[in-house]
């Protein structure tokens, strides 16, 4: 039945890519794919929170005004401090990848091209938001939002393992600002510390868990996110997105059919317009881990 089933999939995708009107059908096809798996597997969208903008409204979001708020400018690269006020405006920017496909690859039929131009795209436009995502954080952290207390990174950093004790000791930062620590951020080096931990930590069924699957979802209340995006040796520990950060959204991921026929490729122009930014500090605590 998948035989048929492939076969069906292969026979409509080669009649469409034949034809320019075709093609378009094929972009507008995979918009929605392309977000499930985007929102799946990114790390940036699990940190802050994801607000579709309505048509004329502006990124403008209230803040303490005794902290500094950190974004991401309109250019996409560099990261703006914004003290003195009330409010933020958090710029927006664009993210985009164009895969394109030579048609001798696609005559040699060697890879679905819908899968291929989509798991190209999903990289390239996650990885981008999400390095975002992460230097929005850091910058946050060596402004003062570093480590536990009496330890400022990295010349005194946490010293490896990490343990039960100095992870808890990093929870009560973010949250005597009365906050609740959603989420957890780490390598797969410094995650595996948290697999030897014992049950003065862990309780009985997180432990039966952790030995049949090899994975903790939670610790505390908090989700456990593993991402080869975080330095080995580095741990950030946030609050509830909707009490951090903010992803205004004003396009949603969107595809296009771009071909470039002086290069005998057929491709697919697929972008999104938003902004990234932490509107309250408070919400991060981030530790250095010496091994």
């Amino acid at each position: 039945m998948s035989n048929v089933t492939n076969a069906v999939k292969q026979k409509i995708i080669s009649d469409y890519i034949k034809t320019p009107q075709g093609r378009a059908k094929l972009a507008a096809s995979m918009t929605m794919p392309l977000r499930t798996r985007r929102d799946y597997t990114s790390v940036g969208r699990k940190t802050f929170l994801v607000e579709q903008l309505p048509d004329g409204a502006l990124a403008i979001y209230d803040k303490d005004p005794d902290v500094t708020a950190y974004v991401i400018g309109e250019e996409g690269d560099n990261i703006l401090a914004v003290a003195k006020s009330r409010r933020v405006h958090i710029p927006l920017f664009e993210i985009a990848s164009a895969p394109q496909i030579p048609l001798t690859e696609v005559k040699a039929r060697r890879f679905d091209v819908i899968e291929r131009a989509q798991d190209l795209a999903r990289a390239q436009i996650q990885a981008a938001e999400d390095q975002r995502v992460f230097a929005v954080m850091d910058a946050v952290a060596v402004n003062g939002f570093d480590s536990i207390a009496g330890q400022t990174n990295p010349d005194t950093p946490v010293i490896a393992p990490l343990t039960g004790a100095v992870l808890a000791d990093i929870f009560s930062l973010v949250e005597r600002h009365d906050l609740r620590v959603a989420r957890v951020f780490l390598n797969a080096r410094d995650y595996a510390d948290l697999r030897k931990f014992g049950r003065d930590i862990l309780d009985i069924e997180t432990q039966a868990e952790l030995l049949d699957t090899g994975l903790m979802a939670r610790l505390w209340g908090a989700q456990i996110i593993v991402s080869r995006l975080v330095p080995v040796g580095t741990v950030y520990v946030c609050a509830e997105p909707e009490m951090f950060g903010r992803i205004p959204v004003r396009t949603e991921l969107t595809v296009l059919s771009a071909d470039d026929p002086k290069a005998r490729t057929i491709g697919f122009s697929i972008f999104e317009n938003l902004g990234i930014g932490c509107h309250n500090p408070r919400g991060l605590a981030r530790a250095v881990i010496q091994r």
